[in-house]
């Protein structure tokens, strides 16, 4: 596998990734991007991105992950981070790898996210004037939406926001455009446009409640392979459930990829 730096600039900031490619690849591949997790960035809790990002490769695809404007080695500051600016960035990623020699971009790009990075892909892939061929999203956190608009973040209050300026998210400040973006943000409704395949993942002991998972496959019917995991949490943080969700991704992607070829 081949690791090659890839930079975008948008909205005068500059967002730095990786492209992971097959050493050998006799012809432009699938193209696949990854988004990580809130405050994560793309490498992400104990290599999360990474180990997908192989297991894609190993199927022949090029796969694309980026850290999202302050997070990472990202521009920006996480304190003006929003999921909505965050899906207008990716858009512009898309195009970029899209654009990539190595990317058989007719062919459709697959994407794929966690946690925060699902609600993202969703709807970046309901939204893209790009072909899109597969969807798959593990652990989505649309809840954030619901716990925001009550007040929190992971049970923790957001009063801090108005006392010192700022909530503390392990050790990052996050300010008040995460809440307000929150108060009108609708994860399904920006989502449900989406008509391609989607594999939705997401674990019993995962923090956030599997009914936030249900409802994207029902959003999508058919389209949508709901896989809800015995005792997986909400970074797959064992090594069986990390296997099964590489390997389950992993096929549902090449399945999807040589459908489209």
């Amino acid at each position: 596998m081949k690791l090659i730096p890839l930079t975008t600039k948008v909205d005068g900031v500059v967002l730095r990734g990786t492209i992971h490619a097959p050493e050998h690849a006799p012809h432009p591949t699938p193209g696949a991007v990854l988004f990580h997790g809130f405050g994560g960035n793309r490498i992400d809790f104990s290599g999360f991105m990474v180990q997908v990002a192989r297991g894609l490769v190993e199927r022949g695809c090029t796969v694309v992950t980026y850290d999202r404007a302050g997070h990472g080695e990202s521009d920006g500051e996480f304190f003006d981070t929003s999921v909505t600016r965050d899906i207008r960035h990716a858009h512009a990623v898309l195009a970029d790898v899209a654009a990539l020699p190595q990317v058989d971009a007719a062919a459709g790009l697959h994407l794929g996210g966690l946690s925060l990075g699902a609600v993202i892909a969703a709807c970046v892939a309901a939204e893209s004037p790009l072909p899109i061929a597969s969807l798959s999203l593990w652990s989505n956190a649309a809840v954030f939406v619901d716990e925001i608009r009550g007040g929190t973040i992971q049970g923790r209050s957001l009063q801090t926001l108005d006392t010192v300026g700022y909530f503390d998210f392990l050790g990052m400040r996050m300010g008040r455009a995460m809440v307000d973006d929150a108060a009108s943000f609708d994860p399904y409704g920006r989502a449900a446009e989406y008509g391609g395949p989607a594999l939705v993942m997401h674990g019993t002991s995962d923090f956030v409640p599997v009914e936030y998972a249900r409802r994207y496959a029902e959003l999508w019917g058919d389209q949508a392979d709901l896989r809800i995991v015995e005792d997986a949490d909400h970074g797959w943080a064992t090594v069986p459930h990390r296997e099964l969700l590489v390997e389950t991704t992993a096929s549902f992607v090449s399945a999807h990829a040589q459908a489209v070829r």
